[in-house]
């Protein structure tokens, strides 16, 4: 091959694997989108996903998330929210009154209608330790973070979850 074949074959390849990386994330990307919030656990076949606590400055709160069973059917029987203080450390649980069947491969969202609680001990920005006992008898603890009731990306579902 001549040195413009070669050069010819480069350019080619060099734009067919840009359209063709460029296409991977083109469809279904929103640039104003924002990053998934909140945290992950995995406890076998219990999945919680995405769970952030939303709170204003009083300790009025909000739990969000979602909550899969994979591998058979059960139901929350609780959960309970402490807030880490300033030094590190976390407080009194408050309990919130949440109960619902899971069906095996179904996921139940925390939208903040029927996940509200007060703990004026909350703090923006620190973490809050979240359980969620399970009628399997297995419980799943994570820590999620304490988001503000003013944040653009969480206004919306606490305006939604406040009571008319």
């Amino acid at each position: 091959m001549s040195k413009p074949t070669h050069r010819l074959a480069a350019i080619v390849a060099a734009a067919a694997l840009s359209v063709t990386f460029s296409a991977c994330t083109a469809e279904g990307w929103e640039a104003d989108a924002p990053p998934a919030a909140g945290v992950q656990a995995d406890d076998g076949g219990i999945k919680l996903r995405n769970f952030l606590v939303v709170s204003d400055t009083e300790g009025a709160a909000v739990l969000l998330g979602g909550i899969a069973s994979r591998d058979e059917s059960t139901q929350v029987t609780g959960i309970t929210v402490a807030a880490e203080g300033s030094d590190g450390q976390f407080g009194q649980s408050e309990e919130v009154q949440f109960s619902e069947e899971i069906s095996k491969g179904r996921t139940i969202y925390l939208d903040g209608t029927t996940t509200a609680f007060t703990d004026p001990a909350l703090l923006l920005g620190r973490l809050a330790k979240v359980t969620v006992d399970f009628s399997t008898g297995e419980s799943v603890t994570l820590e999620a973070p304490v988001l503000s009731s003013e944040h653009p990306d969480f206004s919306e579902a606490w305006a939604q979850a406040q009571p008319s």
